[in-house]
């Protein structure tokens, strides 16, 4: 082999026997090498060493054992393993508890929200109708006021004191007129006095007839008024 055919990399001749390989370097040099090969020793089991050798195998799945672990090293690995177990649950539980505390919370304070808020809104709405109240009555008073105002002073009822009856007192007698009372004086004139004098008694026809004419003065001054 040379210079000219390049680098190459090491490599086997022959079978397993040793062999001389070249090393090609930079700048055209080369060293050679002792290289020596082993084969692979297949050892084939004779028939029945599978079935004796079955009684010696140790206790345990040797899958799942490492190599070279005893049983008090694996029993304790096991405890550690069932603690970190348990206390992974635990924790889980711990997380769900908290994570529903505050679920919780915030559904309480979503809750207190609403209400405060539905209570300020029900606060302002009752405000907005009193209000609402008083401007109504102030412009039905207003527009009483100015109705009142329009109606003319000939119109309003009178303030003077009515005048009341004279009830329960007697009327006044009637004055006799100065025509009956000369009237009633020719009548007495006419008849004379010579009839008392003669007789000397009052006779029933002189009681019944002077008060038939008084009777009768009085009813003709009750006519003229």
């Amino acid at each position: 082999m040379s210079d000219s055919d390049g680098k190459k990399t090491l490599g086997l001749r022959g079978g397993a026997r040793p062999g001389n390989v070249k090393q090609s370097f930079s700048h055209g040099r080369t060293k050679s090498v002792v290289v020596e090969t082993k084969r692979k020793r297949v050892v084939i089991p004779k028939p029945g060493a599978g079935r004796g050798g079955s009684s010696a195998m140790p206790v345990g799945d040797p899958s799942r054992r490492p190599a070279g672990i005893t049983d008090v090293e694996m029993a304790r690995r096991l405890k550690a393993v069932q603690l970190a177990k348990a206390r992974e649950a635990e924790d889980n539980a711990k997380r769900a508890a908290e994570e529903k505390e505050r679920e919780e919370s915030r559904t309480r304070r979503r809750a207190e929200m609403e209400l405060k808020e539905r209570e300020q809104r029900e606060a302002e709405e009752r405000a907005k109708a009193k209000v609402e109240e008083a401007e109504r009555k102030k412009r039905e008073a207003e527009v009483a006021a100015e109705r009142a105002a329009a109606v003319p002073a000939e119109k309003k009822p009178s303030t003077a004191a009515p005048r009341t009856a004279n009830f329960g007192r007697p009327a006044p007698a009637a004055t006799p007129r100065k025509s009956d009372r000369e009237r009633d004086q020719r009548q007495n004139r006419g008849k004379g006095p010579t009839d008392s004098r003669r007789s000397g008694k009052l006779t029933l026809g002189q009681a019944t007839g002077g008060a038939g004419n008084r009777h009768r003065s009085m009813a003709s001054m009750k006519r003229k008024q």
